[in-house]
């Protein structure tokens, strides 16, 4: 089934971007290595991510997934999972020296061309806060938002949607139109589950057709193509 179009990509009060896979790619082990490391010291032996879903997944769920994988009792991790948020975050800064990013194909020109007309652009990402800010800084992408909606009270992305939502029609109106941009089939999901357009972009790890089985309002093979629209 094709997706059903509703309106110009471009008319929409505010937009919603995911970060990996949408507005940047990255290369660098940075952020995966803050995961280890902080399952490794709350665990108290070593844990990694081998076997746990991180694409489309926010950063508590997969800390909770990794945890649960490697036999780790809720109750040991749930009351610790600030600390490790805290971690994560401190290593990230402290070793963005090694990021190695990059914007993808047409970020800058959509983003450029959403701000000229007037549109509210905010993030909904699964990153924690420090991290999410650190990658688009980097990147040179920060400034193109209003605001940011990240992960650090969540566990699922159609929480960290809604409340991204919330701030996106306080930053507009009660009725804005507010479309999401995204790389991964959970993107799809979480915008349908908060009422919203969402347009699909396969520059991260998901092809074309599988976005396309999601049937999002709109899907393009990178941003770029949507200024040729």
């Amino acid at each position: 089934m094709m997706p059903t179009e509703r309106k110009r990509w471009d008319t929409y009060d505010a937009y919603l971007f995911d970060i990996d896979g949408t507005l940047l790619n990255c290369t660098d082990a940075v952020h995966y290595f803050a995961f280890c490391d902080a399952l490794t010291a709350i665990a108290g032996r070593p844990v990694n991510l081998d076997g746990v879903n991180t694409h489309g997944s926010v950063d508590n769920a997969i800390l909770r997934d990794a945890f649960a994988a490697a036999g780790i009792a809720e109750a040991h991790w749930r009351p610790r999972l600030t600390e490790a948020r805290a971690s994560m975050a401190e290593q990230v800064a402290r070793n963005r020296a090694d990021f190695r990013i990059e914007v993808l194909p047409g970020v800058r020109d959509v983003l450029t061309r959403l701000r000229q007309q007037g549109a509210i652009l905010g993030v909904a990402t699964g990153n924690y806060e420090v991290i999410g800010r650190l990658k688009l800084e980097h990147s040179g992408l920060l400034d193109f938002f209003h605001f940011g909606g990240y992960s650090d009270a969540f566990e699922t992305r159609s929480d960290v949607f809604r409340a991204a939502v919330d701030r996106a029609r306080a930053l507009t109106t009660p009725a804005a139109a507010i479309c999401v941009v995204g790389d991964t089939p959970a993107d799809v999901h979480a915008a349908k589950a908060n009422g919203l357009d969402v347009i699909a972009v396969a520059t991260g790890i998901f092809p074309y057709e599988v976005l396309a089985a999601e049937s999002p309002t709109r899907i393009v093979r990178s941003l770029q193509d949507l200024i040729a629209i």
